[in-house]
């Protein structure tokens, strides 16, 4: 069970922080109060290292989270830890729209502040009893932000995520009735079959629409309606392609349980139990006891016997015949084998395509309806890879064009943004005549004016002979080389920039735009890339490939970041979209479900800002934060929305604006795992036969000079009741292998960072030493040996630390499931779901990592 601790509603209450109901855990059965139980219960964890070390990742769900729940609390560690988020968060973007969302917003409201200051009056109040308790409560209040921007991977939770043994797909049969969920495999291994799958129709009792739903409302994280967060839930190619998991079957964040009961339409019965996913990549040292989990999960201290020299965490180690560099130098160019036969072979790939390698655009030429597709599943890409992949769009246009086919779609189905430049440039491959918008605006607060200020001012006082000066060109605080959206000119001045303007309650900055023609500010925005067709050095072909009424942008609404940026960008251009899948229900879909913001800013960015910004100005740094670095908790990585996206003349974020697509389609039995058939359902709802959209679902955009419906209205979703029963009340006094400490003193501290290799080509902490290319200020390609940590991708993030990275997850691990407390003759332990693995690669270039300085 999770739990939501909240003081008797007379006193405190947490939920009082929100509009609407917060999500609820499912219910969990009492702990055993025996002695032997309780015993048990304080060493579980070190059971479960003791089977990492042997090479297990999987564990049953009530074994993580009795170790969970062992965990100790220390109030005044996690009382640093919230003023160090109060103050971050501070930056975030949307706060007042959070609190009074506006009209056709589809998620509830939340004062997200006020919940944090809930949550340090139950710290000082003494109700947290455990560190999962106090955990699980400041993550559901950041999922209650639906902001992919804002992501949290620090404390004892980042140890697991829950899992079904198996995956679930939601798909019509013949994308006319409602959708039902059918278990993956069933549908990938039926086709040519003489037998047909089985609808799941409960689960643990509860009909499986409700009981997903509610699931979804606790675990989906990041989306904007109740149909993206179903979708979370589901497994698709776009998703296997990519190595990743979805909500259900692997990234799931709060205990959901024991038991995992379903019963078939066809009246076939089957038990199995939750799984829990080891996410910790890292080698730990031995960890006996709760509070030797507290020790290293929430404050990031390694024991006294760690052994520094340790090699891989066994059941994180690479297969040997995995090649030891950031690509997998595959000679495969199509994703067939990657997703059971459901993507054809290509007609274009890019460069290194597989889900271990760096390459993911494919073009395919579908000569029969006159149609080419043009596949991204996301835009993250560093090193060689940004252009590759430009290139791979290039030639995808250039041999649908050849070809005279007469539209194109562009498949974005789980994109989850990247590399904006790659937004930019393959924009303009598309429009070569318009200049997009892109405008967005910041939160007007005391400290992001100071940080203004002297930053921009730093800046103004530099030559262009000075290194600095092309470094800092596009920093978020520098904004004298942006672009006044009012006037098409650059600011003068930080303060002309900071307003503020007064709106929904709160202050915000005037509009900006990129000033893209200029290389300088390209360079530094862009990791030394110069996007297609914004300079004289790079100049766009005049003409347009196709017309916008024959380009159609197909979703899967959990369209996000970048994504949602390039779909913005396209349907402002006049190109339709398309989404599919969604909630069991008729009705209208939004595009873009993921996170409509313009950037997304880590703490350790910030804290990099205020630190800098301090050594320059000594008298005005009295005004910034003088202890960043005490977080309190251990943080692997903490992210927000710092400025929101716009449109011209317009104040309200795209984040909290309903935009419908054009159309809405189901998955069904036949086009699920079969893209080809999919493609052609989309060509033929867009431009042939428009009875094909799902009823109710079009009439929500204003295209074709037509007045748009009224967004519908949000749906009342009943989530799971609370039990706030506590298994034990945990001692922070927990016997440990070593000392127990407040976090102040750090003998030994994990580090997740990427650094050079030593001279022999040595790395610490599990991290393998590979040769890979960086982008570095010079402008230029180099490769370097760099120490890249291990990582796992999960529903909060990566393990890897600090800004300007990503997880590069370049193989499928072995699982072992261990059996600590159920007997496997008692419980299915199958893990059909792969876990995928990598290591984590710099997406910029820096003097720390061996650029010229």
């Amino acid at each position: 069970m999770l739990v939501l601790l909240l003081v008797a509603a007379s006193l405190l209450c947490l939920p009082c922080a929100f509009a609407h109901a917060v999500p609820r855990p499912l219910a969990r059965a009492a702990a055993t109060s025996t002695a032997a139980a309780a015993a048990a219960h304080q060493t579980i964890c070190g059971d479960i290292i003791d089977f990492v070390n042997n090479g297990f990742n999987i564990f049953y769900a009530s074994d993580a989270y009795d170790c969970l729940t062992s965990v100790p609390f220390d109030p005044a560690v996690a009382s640093r830890f919230i003023d160090y988020l109060n103050t971050t968060f501070l930056f975030q973007s949307t706060l007042a729209y959070l609190k009074n969302p506006p009209q056709g917003y589809q998620q509830p409201a939340v004062d997200f502040l006020q919940g944090l200051q809930l949550i340090q009056q139950n710290i000082t109040a003494g109700y947290y009893t455990n560190e999962y308790a106090f955990e699980a409560d400041l993550q559901i209040l950041l999922y209650a932000t639906h902001d992919a921007h804002v992501a949290l991977t620090a404390g004892a939770l980042s140890a697991f995520s829950f899992a079904s043994p198996f995956a679930i797909s939601s798909v019509s049969v013949d994308g006319k009735q409602l959708p039902k969920v059918y278990v993956t495999d069933d549908i990938i291994q039926s086709p040519g079959q003489a037998w047909q799958p089985s609808a799941i129709k409960s689960i643990n009792g509860e009909d499986v629409t409700e009981y997903l739903t509610k699931f979804a409302a606790l675990n989906s994280a990041g989306t904007l309606e109740p149909h993206a967060d179903w979708n979370q839930l589901m497994t698709s190619p776009a998703l296997d392609i990519q190595g990743s998991l979805s909500v259900f079957a692997g990234a799931a964040t709060f205990y959901p349980g024991d038991d995992l009961a379903f019963v078939f339409e066809n009246g076939t019965e089957l038990d199995y139990n939750w799984l829990a996913i080891y996410d910790n990549p890292y080698p730990t040292g031995p960890l006996t006891t709760g509070g030797d989990f507290y020790n290293y999960f929430v404050l990031g201290l390694l024991p006294a016997s760690y052994n520094e020299t340790e090699t891989f965490n066994p059941a994180y180690a690479p297969d040997s015949s995995t090649p030891q560099n950031s690509s997998s130098n595959s000679s495969s160019n199509s994703w067939y084998d990657d997703s059971d036969g459901a993507y054809p072979n290509p007609d274009i790939s890019q460069q290194d395509l597989s889900t271990a390698g760096s390459g993911v655009v494919t073009g395919y030429l579908l000569h029969d309806i006159s149609t080419a597709v043009l596949s991204l599943p996301t835009f993250q890409q560093s090193g060689w890879s940004v252009g590759n992949f430009s290139l791979a769009v290039q030639e995808t246009i250039n041999h649908g064009t050849a070809a005279n086919l007469s539209r194109i779609i562009i498949d974005l189905q789980q994109n989850a943004g990247g590399t904006v430049e790659l937004v930019f440039s393959t924009f303009r491959r598309f429009f070569p005549d318009i200049d997009p918008f892109a405008g967005s605006r910041r939160r007007s607060h005391e400290l992001a004016n100071v940080l203004g200020e002297i930053l921009t001012g730093y800046w103004d006082n530099l030559t262009t002979n000075d290194a600095e000066y092309s470094i800092y060109a596009a920093n978020e605080w520098v904004i004298t080389d942006r672009l006044n959206a009012a006037t098409g000119r650059n600011f003068t001045s930080w303060s002309e920039y900071f307003g503020p303007i007064a709106v929904q309650d709160d202050l915000f900055s005037l509009t900006e735009r990129y000033n893209t023609s200029s290389e300088i500010f390209d360079e530094a925005a862009f990791n030394d890339w110069i996007p297609y067709g914004y300079t004289a050095e790079n100049p766009a072909v005049a003409t347009r490939p196709w017309d916008p009424e024959n380009i159609v942008l197909l979703t899967d609404g959990l369209c996000s970041s970048a994504c949602a940026l390039f779909l913005e960008m396209m349907t402002q251009a006049g190109a339709r979209t398309i989404a599919v899948g969604g909630r069991p229900t008729t009705g209208p879909m939004q595009a873009a479900g993921g996170n409509r913001g313009a950037v997304v800013y880590s703490a350790d960015e910030l804290d990099n800002d205020i630190s800098f910004a301090s050594s320059l100005n000594q008298t005005n740094s009295a005004s910034l934060p003088q202890n960043r670095g005490d977080t309190g908790v251990f943080i692997t990585y903490a992210g927000f929305n710092l400025r929101d996206q716009v449109r011209p003349n317009d104040t309200t974020p795209l984040q909290f604006k309903y935009e419908a697509a054009d159309c809405r389609i189901y998955y069904t039995l036949s086009n699920l795992y079969n893209m080809s058939r999919l493609w052609r359902d989309v060509a033929s709802a867009t431009w042939n036969d428009p009875s094909l959209c799902v009823q109710g679902s079009t009439g929500y955009t204003s295209s074709h000079n037509t007045t748009a419906k009224a967004p519908p209205a949000p749906l009342a979703i009943q989530v799971p009741s609370l039990n706030p029963a506590i298994p034990d009340h945990v001692d922070f006094n927990l016997n440990a292998t070593g000392d127990l400490t407040d976090g102040r003193t750090t003998p030994s501290s994990r580090s997740s960072t990427i650094v050079p290799c030593g001279s022999d080509k040595s790395c610490q902490e599990g991290a393998i030493c590979s040769t890979i290319s960086i982008k570095c200020s010079t402008g230029s390609l180099v490769e370097r040996d760099l120490c890249l940590p291990p990582c796992r991708k999960t529903n909060t993030g990566d393990n890897c630390q600090g800004a300007n990275t990503f997880c590069n997850a370049n193989q499928q691990l072995k699982t072992k499931l261990a059996t600590i407390k159920i007997s496997s003759t008692n419980a299915n332990n199958a893990f059909s779901p792969g876990v995928w693995a990598g290591f984590c690669n710099p997406t910029v270039g820096t003097p720390a990592l061996g650029c010229p300085a």
